[in-house]
């Protein structure tokens, strides 16, 4: 498998930094703790990882493990515990 993208979390925080960090962070798509984005491999992301890097866990994955926001929310909730089985309306008065 060819990594084609890179899997950046946040596990710090930017509270006390400068400016140029945060703004660097917001470039990114990151402003809280333990939010995970999915950039593809490019010059411009590298350096922007380099100069936030002491806040980052960056891994390296291929596209097939890419995951958009919506896919993240599903796997962090659980089970609705009950399943819909069929429909009983109510007659109309």
């Amino acid at each position: 498998m060819l990594s084609t993208h890179f899997k950046i979390t946040l596990r710090r925080s930017a509270i006390s930094l400068g400016d140029r960090k945060k703004d660097t962070l917001k470039s990114l798509g990151l402003h809280r703790r333990m939010q995970t984005v999915y950039h593809c491999h490019s010059p411009d992301i590298a350096g922007k990882i380099l100069f936030v890097k002491e806040l980052l866990e960056v891994e390296n994955v291929p596209e097939e493990l890419v995951r958009t926001k919506q896919q993240q929310r599903q796997d962090r909730m659980g089970a609705r515990g009950y399943q819909v089985v069929g429909e009983k309306r109510i007659a109309e008065w």
